[in-house]
């Protein structure tokens, strides 16, 4: 009996023992717990990796900000370092007397003329030359070129050599004159650009430059516009032309003689279409 109750306790002791490490283990056994807490870190890892993943977007985006900011600077920059004198045809009150037609030259021809007159509007071509002008300078201006203006106002006394050299004292870039035409034929219309020829002996060297710029200015203000593109004309009998050491055009935007045109020429929206297109054509020009 004895040795009955001594087995008995030994018995229980011994239940007891297991009893109080199982309740202490969880009942999950060693191995189980350390599968289950590397499963625990592996959950959490993703949510440390989409740190580094949502900063190379932010560095991706930064960049493109960048570069995209560069090629705003650097389209800027063709432009900012470009010089346009421009010059409006003709002024107020003409000045007959004769100077050389070109640098050395003793062919002589009148200073300036007063231009042409809108046969149906009574339109002057001077002040419709300064209009186009003034919203051409503007233009210019808003895409970052420097400009240079011969004149601002009608009550002027400037010969078209000298406003050659006011585009050769500035190291223009490109010198552009606006004109407008007049014919004796009232059905003519259209828009023309004028430069000097390759063998002009005052500045030859300048045609192949003023003749891609005669070209580049009537392809934009006819594009513009829609107007009729009608051609380049080479010629070596223009003061202004001769005396320029720059790249320079004659652009007649329109004939003040065709009922239609001269409506058209008279009006802001179609003076901006031009001037625009103007403005397209050295952007163009610059880019060759």
């Amino acid at each position: 009996m004895k040795k009955f109750k001594i087995l008995f306790l030994v018995s229980l002791v011994i239940c007891l023992v297991v009893l109080g490490f199982v309740i202490f283990n969880d009942l999950i056994p060693i191995g189980s717990k350390e599968a289950v807490a590397q499963t625990q870190s592996q959950e959490v890892e993703p949510e440390k990796s989409q740190e580094p993943v949502a900063e190379q977007v932010g560095q991706t985006k930064s960049a493109s900000a960048a570069l995209s900011q560069q090629q705003e600077q650097q389209k800027e920059a063709v432009s900012n370092n470009k010089i346009i004198c421009i010059d409006a045809g003709h002024q107020q009150k003409a000045n007959m007397n004769k100077e050389p037609i070109g640098p050395g030259s003793s062919k002589k021809k009148a200073k300036v003329d007063g231009g042409t007159r809108g046969r149906y509007t009574g339109l002057t071509e001077y002040q419709l030359n300064l209009d186009i002008s003034l919203k051409l300078q503007q233009e210019l201006e808003s895409r970052g070129y420097t400009v240079v203006m011969v004149r601002t106002t009608n009550d002027v006394d400037i010969s078209n050599s000298e406003r050659a050299t006011i585009a050769n004292e500035a190291h223009a870039d490109a010198f552009v004159r606006v004109h407008a035409d007049g014919s004796d034929s009232t059905s003519v219309s259209g828009a023309s650009t004028l430069c000097q020829t390759a063998k002009n002996p005052y500045n030859g060297a300048l045609y192949e430059q003023s003749r891609l710029l005669s070209e580049c200015v009537l392809n934009g203000v006819a594009a513009s516009s829609g107007c009729k593109k009608r051609q380049v004309i080479e010629t070596d009998k223009m003061t202004g032309i001769n005396w320029s050491q720059v790249p320079s055009t004659i652009i007649e935007v329109g004939y003040l003689t065709n009922k239609a045109e001269e409506a058209k020429l008279n009006t802001d929206e179609y003076q901006t279409l031009i001037a625009k297109g103007i403005a397209d054509g050295l952007d163009q020009f610059f880019q060759q």
